[in-house]
């Protein structure tokens, strides 16, 4: 059994051959970016059509999430979130003024990264939030919800 590994092991257990679909779609995406007139800043694309707007590699996707259950890999565009662990304004401004010293502390330092993108604050608002949920445990049915 796998239950007690982290979803990252359990996937590499079950499914060995995610692995190189992975780096596969992250090749072809970097060489996207790369490629287009607007590096990095390129924007996601609009609908699932099969209009290359005006890029040669076709779109360039933000997201690409993947069902290996019906073989089938869809874009996703999505909004950047305020306290992203990767790209919000603290982590990217910190990267820009420590370069490899953020990274090193990201590594290192257990807990950096949430402090800092504002994530220790959001799961502690979550995690008293909960706190103040009155679960009825006595109930033995539906029917009284």
């Amino acid at each position: 059994s796998v239950k007690d590994q982290t979803l990252d092991q359990q996937c590499t257990v079950t499914r060995p051959g995610v692995a190189a679909i992975a780096s596969a779609l992250l090749v072809e995406l970097l060489v996207s970016i790369l490629q287009h007139p607007l590096g990095a800043a390129a924007p996601a694309p609009t609908s699932r059509s099969d209009d290359q707007g005006d890029h040669p590699l076709g779109l360039v996707p933000h997201q690409v999430r993947g069902f290996l259950a019906t073989f089938e890999n869809i874009p996703v565009t999505g909004r950047s979130y305020k306290h992203c662990s990767a790209c919000s304004d603290n982590i990217t401004r910190a990267y820009k003024e420590g370069g490899w010293n953020f990274v090193l502390r990201a590594l290192n330092e257990p807990g950096y990264v949430e402090e800092l993108s504002g994530l220790k604050e959001v799961h502690a608002t979550a995690e008293a939030s909960l706190a103040d949920v009155e679960w009825d445990e006595d109930s033995d049915s539906a029917e009284e919800i």
